[in-house]
Order: structure tokens, then sequence, then C-alpha cells
């Protein structure tokens, strides 16, 4: 009789149970960390490489755009300088034009002036060699007063004119007296009373016309309201002359 032999089952093992898996997973750790490594490295030098082409090209075009804008800033500096020059050389003109312009209207003020004194002039003698007034006589013209930087001291102007046929001059004294109010009082004053000079009268030596001028010193207080001239002729055929004239001072 043959006796039957046991042949024994076969007993799962679970991967990594048991002492026996230890052995394997050490040898395999190596190689997956190495493989790991690897992917890790490849994955960085990769990421790395497109940044850095990335960056590049950024630079590139910064780089671009920086140099368009400084020939751009260099194009509108040389439109400013040259715009400069142009305000300068109209700022110029414009002054050379106001000058001009400035300086023709004195000019032409100044013959208006001279065309005036000539008119006045020629109408002073015209009334000189006049056959409509009496002759052998004289006359006062162009009395004026005005102000001085002294409160109290004044200049006066006038002219004497004579109308006379013949070539024969005047000659004589000239008295002025100024008249008019001082502490409420009437009061008059003569000329060596109101000049520095103290002359009691002017000369009087003309060909046809004298013009007198010069200063007066009005005493403190006193308010004048006229002055008078009297001319004495040393010829006793000619007239004396006297003339007021009202105190109006031209500011």
């Amino acid at each position: 009789m043959v006796a039957h032999r046991k042949i024994p089952r076969p007993k799962i093992v679970q991967p990594g149970s048991g002492r026996r898996g230890w052995p394997l997973g050490l040898m395999l750790f190596p190689g997956v960390l190495l493989v790991t490594s690897w992917y890790a490295y490849e994955y960085g030098r990769t990421g790395l490489l497109f940044d850095s082409t990335a960056a590049d090209a950024t630079v590139t075009l910064l780089e671009r755009q920086v140099a368009g804008l400084q020939q751009q800033v260099k194009r509108l500096e040389s439109e400013r300088l040259k715009l400069r020059e142009e305000a300068a050389v109209l700022e110029r003109t414009s002054q050379i034009d106001r000058e001009a312009v400035r300086a023709a209207g004195e000019e032409i003020k100044r013959v208006q002036e001279g065309q005036l004194k000539m008119e006045e002039e020629l109408v002073f003698l015209r009334g000189i060699i006049s056959n409509k007034v009496d002759k052998k006589s004289l006359r006062i013209r162009d009395f004026r007063l005005q102000p001085t930087e002294s409160q109290h001291l004044f200049q006066y102007s006038f002219t004497v004119s004579q109308v006379l046929n013949d070539k024969k001059g005047v000659k004589g004294d000239l008295f002025i007296t100024v008249a008019g109010e001082q502490g409420g009082k009437k009061v008059s004053f003569e000329l060596a009373a109101l000049t520095q000079e103290k002359s009691k009268s002017l000369k009087v030596d003309l060909n046809h016309f004298q013009k007198f001028e010069g200063l007066l010193q009005l005493p403190e207080g006193f308010v004048a309201s006229n002055m008078m001239i009297n001319i004495k002729p040393s010829s006793k055929k000619l007239p004396r002359l006297s003339e007021t004239f009202k105190w109006f001072v031209e500011e």
C-alpha cells in the first residue's frame, strides 16, 4: 500500500511583510532616489533655462525701448533748443520794432514841437512888424509862472517886444511887483525883496524882442494874487508900459 504524501499549501506573503522585504527595499531605494533627483534636476534646469531665455528677451525689449526713448528725448531737446533760438530772435525783433516805434514817436513829437514853436515865433514876428498896431509901442507876451522843488520858490518868464518901423532899439528898466495877502492884510513886494540878487529892476536892451526869466522867492505866509510888470524906457519918445498878470502857477 502506497502511502500518500501530504503536499503543503502555498503561503501568500504580502509585499513588504516580513523581514525578507527589507533587503529588497534597501536595494531599490538608491535607484529610486537617483531617478527622482535626475527628474528634479532636469525640471529645474529646464525651468531655469526657460526663465533665463524669457528674461533675456525682456531685457532686450526694454533696451530697445530705452534706446528709442533716448532718441526721442534727443529730438525733443533739439526742437526745444531750436524753439528757444526762434523765441530769442522774435524777442530781439520785437524789441527792435518797439525801439523803432518809440524813436519814431519821439522824432514826430520833436518835429511837432519845433513846428509849433516856429509857428508861435512867426505869429510873434508878424505882430512886431504889423501896421495895425500903434507904432513905437512895447508889448509883453508869453507870461508864465512855474513851480520848483522848493515850496515858495517860483520861476517866471515872459517876452517884451517892440513895434518899430526903424532899426532903433529900446533901452530902459523893468520893474516887477508881486501883490497879495499876508496875515490877513494886503501887501506887495518889489523885485529886490523877492530875489537873491536884491536888484531893484532888470535892464531892458532889445531890438524887436527880449526874453526875461528868473526866480522869485515868496515870503513865508504870503499868498500872491497878481504880478505887475512896469517898463520905463530910457527914451522919452516911448511911453511907459505897465501890465498886470494873475498869479497862476502851471502844474
